[in-house]
């Protein structure tokens, strides 16, 4: 939204302003809908004639987040300026360019880390077992009638300067549940803020 490109050069996949930006940012993410699913087949991907089989494609209906930006000063004052002014470089998207996304209720906040103990979230967690710590341990406590789904996807980071990628899973709270984090190990990815009653998974 604010301009940052990947990248100009041949072969290069991410420019230094852009790795920059994505070093010194972190995200929480807190979903507000109800999840649905569409499923359509289509063999048309592009304006060319199609000659390929119908491809599965898969888009939420109608998905509303509330979506947590941490980042330093320079990249904060871009944002603030376009979120405010509604002037994007690159219009907002969810995912797949072809799904517009609005953004609306943008507002300042100040917030502080927090240890995991006594911690209750609506956002998503992350966990960073499996391919990062085997040894890290998450447990997560529901309170009254509460639901969650748990999705795996690749999450970005920079390893001794070195960025790199694994697949990890995303503890994604729906219904507007809460749950309590009862029980984990530090964490290396990511880091709890607390805001207002609850507190925000930043990664």
């Amino acid at each position: 939204m604010i301009g940052i490109k990947r990248s100009d050069q041949l072969g290069d996949i991410y420019s230094e302003e852009y790795l920059d930006f994505f070093k010194q940012t972190s995200i929480g993410i807190q979903l507000e809908s109800i999840p649905k699913k569409v499923v359509y087949f289509t063999n048309h991907r592009s304006i060319k004639e199609a000659k390929t089989k119908p491809f599965k494609t898969e888009v939420v209906e109608n998905p509303r987040y509330t979506i947590y930006v941490d980042t330093e000063k320079k990249y904060f004052e871009k944002l603030s300026t376009a979120l405010t002014k509604n002037e994007f470089v690159y219009s907002p998207y969810l995912g797949h360019a072809y799904c517009p996304a609005s953004i609306f209720d943008v507002i300042e906040l100040d917030a502080k880390v927090v240890d995991f103990k006594d911690v209750y979230t609506k956002c998503v967690v992350l966990d960073e077992s499996e391919t990062i710590d085997p040894n890290f341990i998450l447990k997560m406590i529901s309170k009254d009638e509460s639901s969650l789904m748990i999705e795996r996807h690749i999450h970005h980071f920079f390893n001794d300067e070195k960025f790199d990628g694994r697949v990890l899973k995303h503890w994604i709270p729906i219904n507007n549940s809460i749950y309590k984090i009862e029980r984990e190990s530090p964490r290396k990815l990511s880091k709890f803020y607390k805001i207002g009653e609850h507190s925000v998974c930043m990664y």
